[in-house]
């Protein structure tokens, strides 16, 4: 959910040269299939030994991979990421990117999170079982887990955890259609406990119900997805209480989780050490996690970040930069590394529909759309190796199309007319808007080019540099300086995924906070969202979405550039990536579910 962007360099032929010599450099693992691979080293190939045959020229070649090498406990790693959290670190009040995510299921177990299958999978629960239509959902917690303040993991601190959290501003939004208590609701529904009941100390159930109303119960299929995200991390009670009465606790956060936070200081390093009570095994029956300590950097600058991997300061980290990928991309040899392409954010620019002005009208949005030159972006900010995009859905996503009725290519005299269109329907002598983007050289690079783009066709420009930890509250709340933003959102599987983004009742117009940070207001997009919600034909559920898709393209809602791409680089010493295997017995899906991120319970350190 922010503007991350990578330098490039200032000239047509230097990318061209750089593009080029990307091709003939030795590929790392690239995820295309949005799923995790294991990275055992400078290779992903090597992780069982085995023996295969092959026939070349009429005899039998026959090739050999190297056996998995085994996890040794002990040892620490440096992990950079690039943006700090706000409001750390009670699940409620934290305002989570990918980064926030990564450092927070370190500490906090969820009660779900996805697998390589796609598919949701417990955790903390044992069992979730939605009843015959979809109305009920029945979760069981798996017993003879603590909190490391030593109290237990029960039906009660879960409870205690997802009514906390689903009350906060920023989650509650996303769980409109779970039904409340009518004993402690407000008039709106917008506040108050979920209505449950409890079978026993492990067990209880949670009822959907239209705007949060127990009285309208509706199909949610695809409710197990958001136990996965933030609403889903559970933290202890008893530090729950302590940090509502003494605000500075909440720094020192307490999970049940496979590491304990030892210190943390803003901007600088989150650091953990190993829970030795930790409740999960590996299959060997080793205790996890494997590491003694992990110090989370951070380093809002990729470029810096790559600097400091290269000079061993730290040992490995996740980027979206694009650049910082294509440079790594040609020396795998040295620092390994995965990718993931699928499922991921679009690199876009966010538009605030509800302000006044010329972003309100259509033909402007999409003359500022045709003038930008998606691929020489690419060239010049995103190492050439991005894929211009058409949407906001990325591939692999439901509702993904290849021709959604949307041009990526540059239209400047197609601009140039809307423009002029404009102005004599409403009588403008002029049209200003204002690009926001975050204080580093990429976004930097990436607000001179649209400021060509645009001045190219007629359009006045302003550029407002934000500090990284305010961008996500300007949009909340809809700051007055807030017109488009350069921005990274929406990875994901589902569309329903994205309902509080993009549904008119997540959006306020007046000031007021909104999860539907382009504040879109479209009756067809929430009639289709409905129907992905709670239609239980998949057929149906991916054409409601592939609508959304369509009608975003026609309207220019939104302005897409690219489809994000996430590396995460290396060095050879680390071990472990993408092998954190849930209770059932299935390898979990680096990133939780959402790109860009990666688990540490199994990491290890090869001596």
């Amino acid at each position: 959910m922010r503007n991350t962007r990578s330098t490039g360099h200032t000239g047509r032929l230097l990318v061209a040269a750089a593009v080029s010599l990307g091709l003939l450099a030795v590929a790392c693992s690239k995820k295309n299939d949005g799923s995790s691979s294991n990275t055992t080293g400078s290779t992903t190939a090597a992780t069982t030994g085995s023996t295969t045959g092959a026939t070349t020229g009429g005899t039998e070649a026959t090739t050999t991979t190297a056996p998995a090498p085994k996890p040794v406990p002990g040892g620490e790693l440096v992990v950079s990421g690039e943006a700090e959290v706000a409001n750390p670190w009670t699940p409620a009040a934290m305002q989570c990117d990918s980064y926030c995510s990564e450092r927070a299921r370190a500490f906090y177990d969820p009660v779900a999170a996805v697998g390589d299958d796609l598919k949701v999978h417990g955790v903390l629960a044992d069992t979730i079982t939605p009843n015959a239509d979809f109305s009920q959902w029945t979760i069981k917690i798996r017993q003879g887990i603590s909190f490391t303040d030593g109290t237990p993991v029960n039906a009660d601190a879960v409870l205690r955890n997802l009514n906390d959290t689903g009350s906060g501003l920023l989650v509650s939004k996303a769980l409109v259609d779970l039904a409340r208590d009518p004993s402690t609701i407000s008039k709106d529904y917008a506040i108050g406990k979920f209505k449950s009941t409890k079978a026993d100390d492990y067990t209880f159930t949670l009822y959907t119900g239209k705007n949060g109303d127990a009285s309208k119960p509706i199909s949610w299929p695809g409710f197990d997805f958001y136990l996965t995200g933030q609403w889903g991390l559970v933290a202890s009670p008893a530090y729950l209480d302590a940090a509502k009465a003494d605000p500075t606790k909440a720094s020192m956060p307490v999970g049940s989780g496979p590491f304990i936070v030892q210190s943390y200081a803003p901007r600088d390093a989150l650091v953990v050490t190993k829970n030795p009570k930790y409740w999960q095994k590996d299959a060997n029956g080793v205790q996890l996690p494997y590491l003694d300590k992990i110090t989370f950097k951070v380093i809002e600058d990729s470029q810096t970040t790559e600097q400091a991997l290269q000079d061993g300061n730290i040992d490995i980290f996740s980027t979206s930069s694009s650049q910082v990928i294509a440079d790594f991309r040609k020396t795998a040899d040295k620092f390994p590394m995965v990718e993931q392409s699928n499922y991921t954010e679009t690199n876009y620019m966010l538009i605030d529909l509800a302000k006044a002005g010329p972003t309100s009208d259509a033909r402007v949005r999409c003359a500022l759309s045709k003038a930008i030159d998606r691929q020489e972006l690419i060239d010049l900010t995103g190492g050439g190796i991005l894929k211009p995009a058409n949407g906001l859905f990325s591939p692999g996503q439901e509702g993904y199309l290849d021709d959604n009725g949307f041009s990526v290519a540059q239209d400047v005299e197609g601009a140039k007319q809307l423009i002029a269109d404009y102005k004599k329907a409403t009588g403008a002598t002029s049209i200003d808007v204002t690009y926001g983007h975050t204080a580093d050289r990429i976004g930097d690079q990436v607000a001179d080019l649209v400021k060509g783009y645009w001045e190219a066709i007629g359009v006045n420009v302003k550029i407002d540099v934000v500090p990284q930890d305010q961008f996500i509250t300007l949009a909340l709340l809809g700051d007055k300086s807030f017109f488009i933003y350069g921005w990274r959102n929406h990875a994901g599987i589902n569309v329903d995924a994205q309902n509080f983004w993009w549904n008119s009742a997540s959006g306020t117009a007046d000031g007021g906070l909104s999860l539907n940070f382009g504040r879109i207001n479209d009756p067809t997009v929430d009639a289709d969202l409905a129907v992905a919600r709670s239609d239980p034909d998949p057929a149906k559920r991916k054409a409601a979405a592939e609508d959304i898709n369509k009608t975003f393209a026609k309207n220019c809602y939104q302005i897409p550039e690219s489809w994000t791409l996430w590396g995460t680089p290396h060095k050879p010493s680390v071990m472990g990536l993408s092998t954190w295997t849930f209770p059932d017995g299935t390898v979990a899906r680096d990133g939780a579910g959402f790109s860009g991120q990666f688990w540490v319970t199994t990491l290890w350190v090869k001596k």
